[in-house]
């Protein structure tokens, strides 16, 4: 019996190890800064060593454009979140360059959670199945009716671009409508 074998299983065994006790790793929760948002739910992050990470908020699936809350969105995420620093938790590293992560704020505030709050998004079951925050987040904000939870706003709304009198009203100018709820009571009675 020859020992060459023997000893080229021996060497694997010390290498995959040392890579292993070596390996850096992108799963583990670090600080870093926000220097952009880039969609409503991606935010470029610099961790300190002068390269953006694409940080996909993980769990959640954000408003679409016909729900008309995009505005209100990217003005939450600019005043919340542009220049500060933030805890990720990487979820899922595609790349040095890519993750989808739980992002917080150095205040503890879980920003996938307060999107999902305030009905600027939707929890995504299939990929945060295990997300109790997102789910209770989401209940919340369908029980208040906030965000893509707030039907009779959108009704409203259509209602009101269907009838207004003969002028064509523009996407921008329906979003910015306010509701008097003193005007929807009397609707209503």
């Amino acid at each position: 019996m020859s020992i060459v074998p023997i000893l080229v299983v021996v060497a694997a065994v010390i290498l995959v190890m040392y890579f292993l006790m070596n390996k850096k790793s992108d799963d583990q929760e670090r600080e870093g800064l926000v220097k952009d948002i880039l969609q409503k739910d991606a935010l470029a992050i610099d961790f300190g060593d002068g390269r953006r990470v694409v940080v996909r908020l993980s769990g959640l699936t954000p408003a679409t454009e016909g729900e008309m809350l995009d505005e209100k969105i990217f003005q939450f995420l600019e005043e919340t979140l542009r220049g500060q620093r933030v805890s990720v938790k990487p979820i899922v590293v595609d790349s040095p360059e890519l993750m989808r992560a739980e992002v917080r704020t150095l205040g503890g505030e879980y920003v996938n959670a307060v999107m999902v709050r305030h009905g600027f998004a939707r929890w995504n079951a299939t990929e945060a199945a295990g997300d109790a925050e997102l789910g209770e987040a989401q209940q919340m904000a369908q029980a208040e009716h906030l965000g893509v939870w707030n039907p009779a706003i959108i009704q409203l709304l259509e209602d009101r671009r269907k009838s207004a009198e003969g002028s064509e009203l523009s996407d921008e100018e329906i979003a910015n409508m306010q509701v008097d709820p003193e005007e929807q009571e009397s609707k209503e009675s």
